[in-house]
């Protein structure tokens, strides 16, 4: 699509004025136009009201949605779910603000929990935009339905990320358009809940397509997608009877699969594939829309840019988890790689490191083709192995699922581990499915929300060697949020 339209709220210009970021810098920034992998451009500030005209806006605004995305996953998930649990390390390279999610000794000042919130309420209000504004186009009735269908989807999206990080937060379902009225206090997290499910249920029921092909469509949530973040709610929310239905519903679907050897999961070639039901994409039509995750998670000097690595590796007492002979560790976790631009073999030097985020072609420097793979069909099955197992024990079909995901793990070597569950009481098959989930989805952004959701978070980093304290629970509320916003209350503990 041409770059011809242009988004924005009402022009407003804040000279000397403290901005509430987390809600009104969309105000100045709203807008785009749509390429391929859901880009988005900003251009010039024009009023709302002569922005909502033809399905072609519709689909760039909601471009502009879905571009926020890539500052919200990322590293910025892996060190909010992955660092903060007994899964990876990091060196002291990364500076101080990172490290000390590892050993919880973050504070509310920390940038990234800044950075998080704001990405996530400048997402919200852009699709508080499209929600508002796209009804009252006239498009194709199927279309529109689709849109705001999407829209309303990661609307939900997001608030779940900043409900199961921060507890009760605010509320906005309408676009801010307003800079003197910030007192927006938090609404309670079950009532955020309430509008997760909702939006998801309505973005059911708008009949997103079960799958996108055309190009600069691939990437938008589907109805799987949708079915799927459900059941992860329903989930977290104890709910395990509509954890099992919409979790079943994605599987009889048929339209997702496990690929037959777990490393194909992985390579940026294979994004979006038949595993992958919904990604935060990344490519290289700009480096600015690279992944910095392949360079991060690298062995130092393996890179094939600039001879660079990252700084993260992998926890000595996770890597000796795995079972003995179980394919994902060979996969998942390495010791050596060739560097691609000389080929040397270069060693780790500081533990072992994580390959799942591998690119031998990246963009360029901290800019790699690799989604982030919010949800795919490993994670439905483990789901739904989970909300059967709470609700009537480990029943033949929650065996069934679980072993799928097993029978990958063995490689096509039938004596090899993990073998076969059976014969397992509840609690056992509890906690089986978490340990299961831990060596599948590992450093894909899932560990911390998995321990808070069963109730193990503290004792799993007590047992790891980590400090940990009853407020850890939560993350603390962004103290510049607190700054614009007198409304807003801090957690317990901070």
């Amino acid at each position: 699509m041409k770059p011809q339209y242009k988004f924005l709220s009402k022009m407003l210009l804040f000279k000397g004025r403290t901005l509430w970021c987390g809600l009104l810098a969309l105000v100045l920034i709203l807008g785009g136009s749509c390429k391929n992998n859901l880009v988005e451009k900003p251009y010039s500030f024009l009023g709302e009201e002569n922005s909502f005209k033809t399905a072609s806006d519709a689909t760039v605004a909601l471009d502009a949605v879905y571009d926020r995305l890539r500052t919200i996953y990322g590293m910025t998930m892996i060190n909010l779910a992955d660092l903060n649990s007994e899964e990876l390390n990091v060196e002291s390279t990364v500076g101080a603000t990172i490290l000390d999610f590892k050993t919880n000794t973050y504070s509310s000042s920390n940038p990234t929990f800044d950075s998080f919130y704001t990405n996530c309420y400048l997402l919200i209000d852009r699709a508080n935009r499209v929600i508002k504004n796209v009804p009252g186009i006239a498009m194709d009735a199927t279309a529109k339905a689709q849109v705001i269908g999407e829209a309303k989807f990661l609307r939900a999206l997001t608030y779940f990320n900043l409900v199961q990080a921060f507890g009760d937060v605010p509320l906005v379902t309408t676009p801010t358009s307003d800079v003197v009225n910030v007192s927006i206090p938090r609404t309670a997290a079950n009532d955020i809940y309430t509008q997760i499910i909702n939006d998801l249920k309505d973005a059911d029921a708008a009949g997103l397509p079960l799958k996108y092909t055309a190009a600069g469509t691939i990437g938008r949530a589907t109805s799987g997608a949708v079915k799927s973040i459900l059941a992860k709610v329903y989930l977290t929310r104890k709910d395990y009877t509509n954890a099992v239905l919409y979790a079943k519903q994605v599987i009889d679907s048929k339209l997702y699969s496990l690929f037959l050897d777990y490393k194909n999961i992985f390579p940026p070639e294979n994004k979006n594939g038949q595993e992958h039901i919904f990604s935060a994409q990344y490519s290289c039509v700009k480096t600015a829309y690279g992944s910095p995750m392949a360079e991060f998670f690298s062995i130092y000097f393996s890179y094939p840019i600039n001879q660079g690595g990252g700084s993260y590796n992998v926890e000595p007492a996770y890597v000796n988890s795995y079972l003995s002979g179980d394919y994902r560790k060979q996969v998942t976790i390495i010791t050596q790689k060739v560097n691609p631009a000389n080929n040397q073999l270069v060693s780790a030097r500081n533990g072992p490191c994580v390959d799942k985020y591998w690119d031998p072609l990246p963009c360029a420097e901290f800019d790699a083709r690799n989604n982030f793979m919010i949800i795919r069909y490993a994670d439905v099955l483990l789901m739904y192995a989970e909300a059967i197992n709470e609700v009537n024990g480990p029943t033949p079909d929650a065996y069934d699922a679980i072993n799928q995901v097993r029978t990958r793990a063995r490689n096509g070597n039938s004596s090899a581990n993990p073998q076969n569950l059976t014969g397992l009481s509840q609690a056992q098959f509890r906690d089986a499915v978490l340990q299961e989930r831990g060596w599948e989805l590992c450093f894909e952004g899932h560990r911390r929300w998995d321990l808070l959701r069963t109730g193990k978070y503290i004792s799993t980093l007590q047992a790891a060697g980590i400090p940990v304290s009853q407020k850890n629970l939560l993350y603390p509320i962004p103290q510049h949020q607190i700054d614009v916003n007198p409304a807003l209350t801090q957690n317990p503990g901070y």
